[in-house]
């Protein structure tokens, strides 16, 4: 797969909307063993929030697509809004239940079925229940739009998970 075409095009495409993207291209022939490519997006915002997608092509997929599909991901991850990307939250969320007694917040973007799966899971195994309270920013004459108008703030308080193997000092 030509490497120079998807980096020109997820260029392009980023830097007209996005001036502080970064790209990294891994390729099959100098990273690891296989021949295909994937392509990782990362951003951060004004208030230091770092937005990140990855995609790997498939073995008929022209490297314009790959470039299209990755930024047009990057871009709807900005638009859901949150300071966690779809694929790291259920991430969080565990690490928010593992955490200290105290509570934990955190703003994410619609809540994707896997991390709605997984906060029954939660509860389930740990007894967290996390209060999940949806967050408009503006007001409420935007309707039903998604986005930046809807985010989810989450907070739980933790069950003070502690490694025991640690040594006590």
């Amino acid at each position: 797969m030509n490497t120079s075409r998807v980096q020109t095009l997820a260029c392009k495409w980023s830097y007209k909307l996005i001036g502080d993207c970064y790209h990294d291209i891994f390729t099959g022939s100098t990273h690891f063993s296989s021949s295909g490519c994937s392509l990782s997006l990362y951003t951060e915002s004004t208030t230091g929030v770092v937005l990140s997608v990855d995609q790997t092509a498939q073995s008929q997929t022209l490297p314009e697509d790959l470039a299209t599909t990755t930024t047009h991901s990057l871009l709807d991850t900005i638009y859901e809004g949150g300071c966690v990307d779809a694929l790291h939250q259920p991430l969080v969320l565990l690490f928010m239940a593992l955490t200290q007694n105290h509570v934990s917040q955190v703003r994410t973007g619609l809540l994707t079925p896997y991390s709605i799966s997984w906060l029954r899971n939660i509860k389930t195994f740990f007894g967290v229940v996390f209060k999940i309270k949806r967050d408009r920013a503006g007001d409420e004459s935007a309707g039903s739009r998604k986005g930046m108008n809807s985010t989810m703030l989450l907070s739980c308080v933790g069950v003070g998970f502690q490694n025991m193997n640690r040594s006590m000092t």
